[in-house]
């Protein structure tokens, strides 16, 4: 299992930043990702026990452009 964890710059919505996660070709063959939104900090729990761990940089890339897609302003910082 990984963890992820990132502070954004404005809210975003659960359900929109799910579905927008959801239609990334790039996420077709990763393990299952949930995800928990406390005020503008999200953390992410990424299931990789059988399939070995995500690269760092290719979440993040992932991770990002399903924020950009629903609000290009929102920035990003890893904690």
């Amino acid at each position: 299992m990984q963890r992820f964890m990132a502070e954004l710059s404005m809210p975003v919505n659960k359900t929109d930043f799910e579905r927008s996660w959801s239609v990334n070709p790039a996420i077709g063959s990763e393990p299952k990702v949930e995800f928990a939104f406390v005020g503008q900090t999200v953390s992410a729990i990424v299931h990789s026990d059988l399939a070995g761990p995500w690269p760092s940089a290719s979440f993040r890339q992932a991770f990002s452009a399903a924020i950009r897609r629903l609000n290009r302003a929102c920035n990003i910082r890893w904690l």
